[in-house]
């Protein structure tokens, strides 16, 4: 295929350009029509520089997928709309990247405003799978938790205790939405939940929380999810729908600056924060901050840390060196206890938990 730019790549457009050919290996299976256009995106310059155009930690392919996808949900008589499965009941199987890069270059302002002015906020459900196994782990040593989710988009992984989780046949919770994760490798049945953890505050925290009464801001959240996964868009709705009776607090804050204050308005129970593919959004001068912000909390009180994040995009974590450069999810468990801080990394996964390994 011919590039709409012709002139000589920046470093920067380079570079995005393998971010786009490195997404496709991600993609293939579960997400092809995704995998089909960042295959075009990446030999077409022109597009590229729109991303280009995002902050430098949300440069990232989710994120231009997820500004196209916004405008086609906004507009459904777009051509390109037709490849999409879940906008088109009769969707085309032919080459989709003439319609997307047409798009591309008529709403090219469009797009490059969502991208500069909108962050990926996946709010994925099916990371709570591998959460709840960190949480329940942790329950065992100290009991009840409350609960604080930094990135808490609308806060649907605050919901952990109240889905119904599938580890390959090993049941627990009575939700009445499920969550099916395989387990890969060794089974470790000690290592998976017993019971559902008991949690007895909760609270989310977000530069911009999502409002999920808000049309505009909850057509974002299903704009995060790719077209080729519905069910995620199911998981998605019956999970809105969940958070609307339970209404769990939400504030509008900053992940480092605001911790201590968030961690303060947390009620009862042995506090732990968790994260899931929100770190990387800070780079790694701020993740290096955030776990300075977490040291400086756990020198004056007990304090836990689930998350489950990337490592090859959080390196201000300091992974260890044998999952240092994956691009798979990993769960860690950091605790402070007595002002000394110990973490274990417990195992590895699908970026939206379908599926583990472990690695404990």
């Amino acid at each position: 295929m011919r590039r709409i730019e012709e002139s000589p790549a920046t470093p920067e457009v380079i570079e995005l350009r393998q971010q786009l050919l490195d997404f496709v290996a991600v993609t293939d299976s579960r997400a092809p029509l995704y995998a089909r256009l960042a295959v075009g995106i990446a030999e077409a310059d022109e597009v590229l520089t729109i991303l280009a155009a995002a902050p430098q930690t949300k440069r990232l392919p989710v994120t231009l997928f997820a500004a196209i996808h916004d405008v086609l949900l906004a507009n459904p008589d777009e051509p390109l709309a037709d490849w999409y499965p879940n906008l088109s009941s009769s969707r085309r199987s032919d080459d989709p990247v003439p319609a997307l890069l047409e798009l591309c270059s008529r709403r090219r302002a469009e797009l490059i405003e969502l991208v500069r002015t909108r962050t990926p906020q996946t709010n994925e459900i099916g990371r709570s799978s591998l959460l709840l196994v960190g949480l329940s782990l942790l329950a065992a040593e100290v009991g009840p938790l409350a609960h604080l989710d930094v990135g808490a988009s609308a806060g649907l992984n605050l919901l952990v205790d109240r889905f119904r989780y599938d580890y390959d046949g090993h049941h627990v919770g009575a939700g009445q939405i499920e969550l099916r994760c395989g387990i890969r490798g060794e089974s470790r049945p000690e290592l998976l939940p017993s019971a559902l953890p008991v949690i007895t505050s909760r609270l989310g925290l977000d530069l911009n929380p999502v409002e999920a009464s808000d049309p505009e801001q909850v057509r974002w959240l299903e704009a995060c999810v790719w077209p080729d996964q519905p069910d995620r868009f199911e998981r998605l709705r019956l999970a809105l729908a969940e958070a609307a009776k339970h209404k769990a607090r939400l504030l509008a804050g900053d992940a480092i600056d605001d911790l201590e204050a968030a961690v303060a308005e947390l009620g009862p129970g042995h506090p732990v924060v968790t994260t899931s593919w929100v770190l990387n959004y800070l780079g790694e001068e701020g993740q290096r901050r955030f776990m300075k912000a977490m040291d400086a909390l756990g020198r004056h009180r007990e304090l836990s840390l689930v998350c489950y994040e990337a490592p090859n995009l959080t390196p201000g974590l300091d992974w260890p060196t044998e999952v240092a450069e994956t691009d798979l999810s990993v769960l860690r468990l950091f605790s402070w206890r007595d002002g000394r801080r110990t973490d274990e990394v417990i195992a590895k996964g699908h970026p939206h938990g379908y599926w583990l390994t472990w690695l404990r």
